[in-house]
This record gives structure tokens, sequence and C-alpha cells, in this order.
């Protein structure tokens, strides 16, 4: 892989607006209204996995590959087509949080649920089919805007204080989750920070590795910054009442950014909002092409772009429409892709390699596992669905790591393929 040459200042900022986004924003926002200060959650999980990825950043920067280039090179291109193809499925879960923030915005403006879902999977695949290369900027430029109101709310408004006492709230609000779904949260973002593709691209693209170190440890101190402030937005409203019409919890951060606006001027709110909407479209092309060239990627065949892309944004819509919320949307596919690679992942940054057939069995048996468990909650009418998605993280990683410890008994000393990383 070429080099981008990034310093550790232009890795931080690429990591930091990687997860800030609209799962980011919006899925906070929606969880303060039930969880207070504890939505705080995602950010602060997501500002963690950065630290732990700076103890790893030096040795990923060595392997100089994405994550299914370096399973591709360990183990085949055939392993590595898969670990393209589960890709897919926590890259479907950012789609869907973008497709529930779409929803969510469109509906403010009076459609109905349907029509709100029609326009917003109908706008994302077309604006998928730009060239995002200039669009990248606006739509960056807008959720950049959204950030800088919401710090105007903070300072103007109640939500200040309350940022000020976010960390020791914070530790008291998280008690109001399940701890099975807590640690389902923590475990999915944490390690997903350390295995996504999307993180580790700029990793790779920096100049030397103390480079990526570096730009990893300060993209966790600024997201621990910033990971108060949806939250801390939200209550500083609900505090003065001015979200007690609120008619979806998903509505809170535009809700909210409509009315801590309005001193900046009539305008200021509808146009906050259609950059909101602008930047959840943006978002959303990105990762559907995302998810269209990894689809290509992971198939023999011959796939169009059009078609990829259409089972890309079927994915996501899927998601979206079952109804959770926006980060236990991300969470619950997030411990699939987890439960699958994991194991095998570690053993790649450790040295400890398989042959390509273990390593397939290995992937595989997480995989079912997770599966399994994921089918099973999404076809239950159980109402504690929160705690399967820790079952299925602990499912798929307890099967893996009991046949990569079955097969790493049977191995012989070092191979080539182990010193090759």
């Amino acid at each position: 892989m070429s080099r981008k040459g990034l310093n550790a200042v232009q890795v931080a900022a690429l990591l930091v607006s990687a997860s800030y986004g609209i799962g980011f924003l919006f899925g906070s926002g929606e969880m303060a209204l039930q969880h207070g200060m504890g939505a705080s959650v995602y950010g602060v999980a997501t500002a963690f996995g950065m630290l732990l990825l700076a103890m790893v950043a030096r040795r990923l920067w060595r392997t100089g590959e994405p994550i299914w280039n370096l399973f591709g090179r360990a183990y085949g291109s055939g392993l590595g087509r898969c670990v393209a193809l589960l890709s897919l499925i926590w890259m479907a879960g950012v789609l869907a949080a973008q497709v529930h923030g779409g929803v969510a915005i469109v509906k403010l403006l009076g459609l109905g649920e349907l029509a709100s879902y029609v326009v917003v999977l109908s706008a994302i695949l077309g604006a998928s089919r730009l060239d995002l290369s200039r669009a990248s900027s606006l739509f960056t430029f807008f959720l950049a805007l959204s950030g800088l109101v919401f710090v105007y709310v903070l300072l103007t408004g109640p939500g200040g204080s309350i940022y000020v006492r976010g960390p020791a709230q914070f530790l008291v609000d998280l008690s109001s989750f399940r701890p099975a779904a807590l640690l389902a949260i923590v475990v999915a973002v944490v390690v997903l920070v350390c295995t996504g593709g999307d993180y580790h691209q700029f990793v790779l693209a920096a100049k030397t590795p103390r480079a990526a170190v570096i730009g990893c440890l300060l993209a966790g101190t600024i997201l621990t910054a910033i990971s108060f402030v949806p939250a801390s937005v939200v209550l500083g409203l609900q505090a003065g009442g001015q979200l007690s019409a609120l008619a979806d919890p998903k509505q809170a951060i535009p809700v909210a950014l409509l009315t801590g606006s309005r001193s900046l001027g009539l305008a200021a709110g509808p146009i906050l909002l259609i950059g909101l909407s602008v930047a959840a479209l943006g978002c959303g092309a990105a990762i559907l092409r995302a998810m269209a060239d990894a689809l290509r990627s992971a198939v023999v065949a011959e796939v169009s772009p059009t078609r990829s892309a259409g089972v890309a944004l079927l994915l996501g819509a899927l998601l979206a429409a079952r109804g959770q919320g926006i980060i236990e949307t991300m969470v619950s596919v997030n411990v699939v892709y987890i439960g699958s690679i994991a194991v095998v992942f570690v053993g790649l940054l450790t040295g400890r390699v398989l042959t390509s057939w273990q390593a397939g069995t290995v992937v595989a048996s997480g995989f079912l596992g997770s599966v399994t468990v994921y089918v099973f909650a999404s076809l239950s009418s159980l109402s504690a669905v929160s705690e399967s998605d820790l079952v299925s993280l602990g499912v798929g990683l307890l099967l893996s790591l009991a046949a990569y410890l079955f097969f790493l008994r049977r191995l012989p000393q070092p191979t080539s393929a182990r010193e090759s990383l």
C-alpha cells in the first residue's frame, strides 16, 4: 500500500471525522432522553477504542494492508473475500444509522413513515452515483457547522453547566442501562474501532508509525471531549421543557438544533436542518459506495456497480426497518462481525497464524454462532432483545476462540506465513 504521508494531526482529524457522524449525534441524542448523560457511552467507548488502536497502530502500520487484504495475504484470497463480505455486516449498520437520521429529519417536514423511507433511500442511492470527491467536502462542512451550533447552544443555554458536570453524571447515569446491554455497547464499539477498515485506512496512511500512534491518541482525547456534547444539548433543552412535544426520540438532535438556533435568525434553523439532511445523505452515500466496493471484491463473478449498490442499500434498509434505536442497530450487527473475525485478527497481529482452512473454520465458527443468536433475537417476540447482543458476541467469540486454540495446539513451529507479518 502506498503511504499518503499524513502527520499525526491529520491522522487524528480523519479519525475524529470518521467517528463524528449521524450515528454518533442522533444516536447519542436519542439515548439521552432515556439514559441521561449515560448516552455518551457510545462516544466514550469510541474514544477508548482509539486509545487501544494506538497500542496496535505501529504493528498495523507495518503490515501496510487493509484488514481483508491482510487476511488474504496470510490465508489466501478466499478468506480475504470472506472478510470483505463480513465487513458488509457492520457497514450495513452504519448505513442504517444514516437512514434513521435522514428519516427523522424528513418526518419533521411532514412526510409519513413510509414516504420518508422512500425519499431517503432514493436520495442516498442517487447521491452514491455522484462524484463524492468534491461533494464530500460539502457533507463535512455541514456536519462541522452543526457541531459549531451545538457548541454555541452549550455556551448560551443550560447545557453548558450540564456539560461541565458531564463526566461525573455520566458515571451515575450508566446505572440506567441493563448491565448486559451496556457491556455489549462498550465491547462492540471498542473492538470495532480496533478491527474496522474505515479506521485502519487512516492509520495505514500515516507518514510514520509514530504519527499513527500519536494520531490515535489525539483522536481519543478529542472524542472524549466531544462525547458529552450531544447529550448535554438535549438534556439542557429537555430541562427547559423545549422537547416536551417530541414525537420521535430519533428527532431529538434535529429538534434541539432547530430550537437552539432560533437566536441566530429565522433562517438559521431551516438551513441547519437542510445541512444535517445533506450530511446524512453524504454519509449514507459514502458508506453505500464502500459497501458496494466490498461486495464486488468479495464476489468472484462480475457484479455491476448498480446491482451491488442496490443489494447494499437493501441490507441497510432492512436493518433500519427493524425499529431499533440508532446505536442499538449498529451494535447488533457489530457483534456479528467482531464475533467472526476478532480472534483470527488478533492472531495475525501477534504472529500466531493458522493454516488457511483452519483460519476459515475459526471465522465460520464465530460467524455461525453470532448470526444464529442474531437471527433468533430478530424473530423473537421477547422484550429484552438488547441482552441478545451480548449473547451473540459471547457465543461467536467463544466458538471461534475454542476452534482457534484447538488448531493452535496442533501447529508446527513458526512458518513463513507467520514470519511475513
